[in-house]
C-alpha cells in the first residue's frame, strides 16, 4: 500500500517523463504544463508543488536525459578490456544507445530555444568527457596502439562518427539507405580505427614513408 511519502517520488517521475517527452517533440516554448500534466495524469497544481515554473522544470529535464553523459561512466567502459577493440567498440555502442531521438531532439530544440541554458548544464559535461576520452587516447598513443596525432581530436572524430549515424537513422530516417551492416556501430568504429584504406594500398605506404605511424590493435 503506497503511502504519501512513497507516492512523492512516483508523481514526481511520471511529471519528469512526460515533460521530457514533450519537451523533445515538440520543444520549450510549444509545450504547456497543461500538457504535461495531462499526459502524467496529474493536476497541473501538482507540477508546481514539485517544480518552481515551466523552465524549472525544463531544466530538470536537460539534467536528468543529458546528465546520462557523465564522465564517471565512461571511466569503467575505457577500463574494461586490455583488447583495444574491445574497449572502442563498447565505446561506440555506449555512444549509439546514449544518442537516441530523445537525447538529439532535446539537444537541438535546446540549441535553437535555449542555447544559454544549454551551454551552462550540457557544455561543461561534454568537456569533461572530452578530456577523459583524450587522456585514454593519449595512454594508447604512448603504448603504441594509435598513431600519434591529437588525442582530443581523435576522440572526437569517433564520437563524430556515431553522432553523425545516429541523426542520419534516428531523425532522418536515412540510416538504412545504402547499408549493408547489421551492426553500424561495428563498422564505423573499424572504419576510425583502421581507416579505409587495405592494408597493402599504395596510399598508405606512402603514408607510412612519409613519417605518418599506422597503428595496430593490441
Amino acid at each position: 500500500m503506497s503511502t504519501p511519502a512513497t507516492r512523492v517520488p512516483h508523481v514526481r517521475a511520471r511529471v519528469l517523463k512526460a515533460a521530457t517527452a514533450l519537451f523533445a517533440a515538440k520543444g520549450f516554448h510549444e509545450t504547456s504544463t497543461r500538457e504535461v500534466a495531462r499526459k502524467a495524469r496529474v493536476n497541473e497544481i501538482t507540477i508546481f508543488r514539485h517544480f518552481k515554473n515551466k523552465q524549472e522544470l525544463y531544466l530538470q529535464v536537460l539534467n536528468s536525459k543529458l546528465g546520462l553523459m557523465v564522465p564517471e561512466s565512461l571511466i569503467p567502459l575505457l577500463h574494461s578490456s586490455g583488447n583495444s577493440e574491445e574497449v572502442f567498440l563498447s565505446l561506440a555502442e555506449h555512444l549509439e544507445h546514449l544518442l537516441d531521438p530523445v537525447f538529439l531532439r532535446l539537444v537541438f530544440y535546446a540549441a535553437l530555444e535555449k542555447p544559454e541554458l544549454l551551454k551552462k548544464c550540457y557544455s561543461p559535461r561534454l568537456m569533461s568527457f572530452h578530456q577523459i576520452l583524450g587522456e585514454h587516447m593519449r595512454e594508447r598513443i604512448a603504448g603504441g596502439v594509435l598513431r600519434n596525432v591529437d588525442p582530443m581530436l581523435m576522440g572526437r572524430a569517433l564520437v563524430g562518427i556515431i553522432a553523425y549515424q545516429q541523426i542520419l537513422s534516428q531523425l532522418l530516417g536515412g540510416g538504412s539507405q545504402g547499408a549493408d551492416s547489421p551492426n553500424p556501430a561495428r563498422t564505423y568504429m573499424d572504419i576510425w580505427l583502421r581507416g579505409a584504406l587495405q592494408a597493402d594500398s599504395p596510399a598508405r605506404r606512402h603514408s607510412a614513408d612519409a613519417g605518418a605511424p599506422v597503428g595496430s590493435c593490441n
